[in-house]
């Protein structure tokens, strides 16, 4: 199959003028929008949606393969050896003699191997992800704290900086650090915030969506009403939605 699939991706880029002119910058997006796609069939639970997001990222895969034979001299043996040897050197526990027996051990030997612990942290990642992960890395070294109390009482601290702060790069900065602040709370929580926020995000459209429907309901126009009064109705939707 997999031969199939190289095959489909060599006829594509001769005979199609779209495949053709594409580059490795031009689909770079692309490759962000199908993960994405992928994340959203995996919360709902799909099953075909999930095997076939799954086919689309592999498919894109393998035509980055052909782009970078055709840009840049790059052959898929040299991009599977790499990816080979790195992983069998990333687990030493597994292929040498190392003795790892959790995954934090697992966790710091990776990190303790880097110069570096933050490299290879995109910057094209969403920023609340890479919040997480850069307080991850630091984690393995120590700078963490011990339970939820030390980043509860750290989000309180940051509020009321925002609170008091009046210059406008002030509030930037500060509201910035309260949403790394809201981030590591959320670790410690074992909460997902990209997760947390993204649901909260679709239970904000579903409840608005209701309360348009309801003021359709009433013949009543949004425009005209107070925030008072569209709260009322929210709460209820609230209440009704749990």
């Amino acid at each position: 199959m997999i031969r199939e699939l190289l095959k489909l991706v060599d006829t594509l880029r001769a005979r199609c003028p779209w495949d053709r002119e594409q580059t490795v910058v031009s689909l770079k997006n692309k490759v962000i929008e199908e993960a994405y796609e992928l994340l959203e069939a995996i919360e709902s639970d799909d099953e075909r949606g999930i095997r076939e997001e799954i086919g689309d990222l592999i498919f894109l895969c393998f035509f980055y393969v052909r782009m970078l034979k055709d840009e840049r001299n790059i052959e898929l043996d040299d991009i599977l050896q790499d990816v080979i040897r790195k992983y069998k050197t990333k687990h030493p526990h597994v292929f040498q003699d190392e003795q790892f027996k959790t995954q934090d051990e697992v966790l710091a030997y990776w990190h303790k191997s880097k110069d570096d612990i933050f490299r290879g942290i995109a910057l094209s990642l969403p920023a609340l992800m890479a919040a997480q992960i850069i307080q991850e890395r630091a984690r393995t070294l120590g700078f963490d704290w011990s339970s939820p109390q030390g980043p509860m009482e750290k989000v309180k601290e940051e509020v009321r900086e925002v609170e008091d702060s009046t210059e406008r790069d002030d509030v930037f900065e500060e509201f910035g650090d309260l949403l790394f602040a809201c981030v590591n709370l959320g670790r410690h929580l074992a909460v997902e915030p990209e997760d947390a926020l993204r649901r909260a995000n679709k239970k904000f459209v579903r409840r608005f969506r209701a309360l348009l429907d309801e003021l359709q309901k009433q013949n009543k126009d949004i425009s005209t009403l107070s925030l008072e009064e569209m709260d009322q109705i929210w709460d209820t939707i609230k209440e009704r939605d749990g």
